[in-house]
């Protein structure tokens, strides 16, 4: 008893001294725990009281939540003697899972809002086995008075961090937490082994079309010592080489390249000019798992630095150069498989090739093309022609040498009379669904074929394109997005593709029409990611649960009590429809 006592002693001393000068030396102090005391004491962390948030936006059926289940249930099992808390956290320290194994420790975890939902970062609670664990990347036993606020003194807790398998990522945290008087050494143990055993269930908990991928990135990443990424349609891996070679923007745009080429093609050879003005090329193979695309595996080789340096000589013919400057891609547009539609239209809008523009709905189509000619040919030029409309009309009323755009040709039944007349003499372009079958007599009359990426391929031009959006629907305001709201923009599938972010943000500009627009401003189609489309009975539940969430600031009891329904109903709906309202 007396060892504890003087252990708490020192500890409770050295603390106070540290407030007093925050560069003492405080020897007897264990050097992950000093750490972490500079670091709360400089994000200004109270030490009298646990000044934590709850996030009302958390995914309570996550992969790793369903993953740890069976390992948390065994753990409680083995140390149910003890009266303790395990639980399990994102990677941004918020409590996913808490199991209890006696009514009076968790009584004690809600005093402290140790509980599903809170946060234990420690920029807000200083140190403990959560926050710390995610700051130090390691396991961590913090025991009493090492606790940075004195309301967690009385309790000790052993975290482990659980990573991905695959990437080595922290993806949460798992916690071991009771008070001081029943901590023993070997709750640290048992709590690394578990995070094991969570690791090895996320590493045998993927589908056959992950697995693909994986194993053939291993193959190439063993027997190659270059730059080597993989994609899958919810996966991403890089080698170190990679990671090394690229920048995080480069790397995040040369992502979003190979999601969008693997499903055009079983191989890939593609040189690219990414966001930073690095050249790379790459060269890659689809993946299959029965009939269906899984992914891409590629290797990268840089051809140009960004600043200065030598391209690497390719031998091809080239075109006598053009003395009109090349126009750049538009602001919101700076990833590769953007900046190489835009390269390729150009090339044929200067030409005079009849040009065909395909893409998903919504996904920029006209606009690439407007813009496009603005810049090579000056603005004003596009005459754009839908299937209803009188073509020979529309082209003669145009003007000397317009830009004609057949709107959405894979609508069209079939070539209207006069139309071959009418166009002779103007430059000829059209838009298409990606992989529609036009009549013959159309396509005949088209040369080069562009794709524009969706916008789901785009992520790294998201942040860009809504600033330009919102520059549109409202010249001259002070409106930005709040970290919360860009965060939610960016978990959506955005099956809409920009005219579906230009249709949010314009509602949300309704509810708040200068300032930083909030989570709570954004439809609820933004804050929900259902896996497939929704019914209208669907929707209608869907926005209602939305609509419950936000009048009661994301409390989900009250919520449940505003719509009639039980709690579990309200969790199993939030997590069906993927809410984050």
């Amino acid at each position: 008893m007396g060892d504890v006592l003087a252990r708490r002693r020192l500890l409770t001393s050295a603390l106070a001294r540290l407030h007093d000068r925050p560069d003492v030396d405080l020897p007897g102090v264990p050097g992950h725990v000093v750490a972490s005391w500079r670091r709360s004491l400089a994000r200004g962390v109270d030490p009298a009281a646990v000044s934590n948030r709850h996030h009302p936006d958390l995914d309570l059926d996550s992969r790793l939540v369903r993953c740890a289940r069976p390992v948390i249930d065994q753990l409680a099992e083995q140390i149910a003697d003890a009266p303790v808390c395990v639980v399990l956290t994102d990677d941004r320290a918020r409590l996913l899972v808490r199991l209890d194994t006696t009514v009076a420790i968790g009584r004690a975890a809600d005093d402290n809002r140790f509980a599903e939902g809170f946060g234990y970062d420690e920029g807000a609670v200083g140190t403990n086995g959560v926050g710390t664990v995610l700051e130090s990347g390691r396991s961590v036993h913090v025991v009493g008075a090492e606790h940075f606020v004195e309301p967690l003194q009385s309790y000790a807790c052993a975290g482990a961090p659980v990573r991905d398998p695959v990437t080595g990522r922290i993806e949460g945290v798992l916690d071991v937490s009771c008070r001081v008087e029943h901590s023993s050494p070997i709750l640290h143990s048992l709590v690394t082994s578990a995070a094991a055993r969570i690791q090895d269930a996320l590493l045998h908990d993927r589908d056959a079309g992950q697995q693909a991928v994986f194993d053939l990135y291993t193959r190439v990443d063993a027997r190659s010592r270059r730059p080597v990424l993989a994609v899958g349609r919810r996966m991403a891996l890089a080698n170190t080489a990679l990671q090394t070679l690229l920048d995080p923007g480069d790397l995040a745009a040369l992502t979003d390249h190979a999601r969008f080429r693997m499903v055009r093609g079983p191989a890939v050879d593609d040189r690219l000019d990414l966001p930073s003005g690095v050249r790379v090329r790459v060269r890659g193979t689809a993946v299959t798992a029965g009939s269906a695309v899984a992914g891409l595996v590629a290797v990268v080789s840089v051809l140009r630095e960004a600043a200065v340096g030598r391209a690497v000589a390719v031998p091809q013919p080239r075109p006598a150069p053009d003395p009109r400057p090349e126009p750049e891609p538009t602001t919101a547009g700076t990833g590769p498989a953007w900046r190489a539609a835009w390269t390729a239209a150009a090339e044929a809008l200067r030409a005079g090739t009849p040009l065909l523009v395909t893409g998903e709905p919504g996904s920029g189509r006209r606009r690439l093309l407007a813009d496009l000619d603005g810049a090579v040919h000056g603005p004003g030029r596009v005459v754009e022609i839908g299937p209803a409309d009188d073509p020979v009309a529309r082209v003669r009323d145009a003007g000397p040498s317009p830009l004609v755009v057949l709107a959405d040709l894979d609508r069209w039944p079939g070539v209207p009379a006069g139309l071959p007349g009418a166009l002779r003499g103007a430059r000829l372009a059209a838009t298409a669904a990606d992989g529609a079958r036009s009549g013959p007599g159309l396509l005949a009359a088209f040369r080069r074929t562009v794709t524009v990426p969706p916008l789901r391929n785009r992520s790294a031009d998201l942040p860009a394109l809504v600033t330009a959006v919102l520059a549109e629907l409202a010249p001259g305001r002070d409106v930005r997005l709040s970290a919360d709201a860009q965060r939610t923009l960016a978990r959506h599938g955005w099956p809409g593709n920009v005219a579906e972010l230009r249709d949010a943000l314009d509602a949300a500009l309704r509810r708040r029409p200068v300032g930083v627009l909030q989570v709570g401003d954004l439809p609820a189609s933004c804050q929900s990611a259902p896996p497939g489309s929704l019914r209208r009975v669907d929707r209608a539940e869907r926005d209602a649960i939305v609509a419950a969430l936000r009048e009661t600031d994301g409390n989900r009891a009250a919520a449940a009590a505003v719509l009639g329904v039980a709690r579990s109903t309200l969790y199993r709906k939030i997590a069906q429809y993927r809410i984050t309202a």
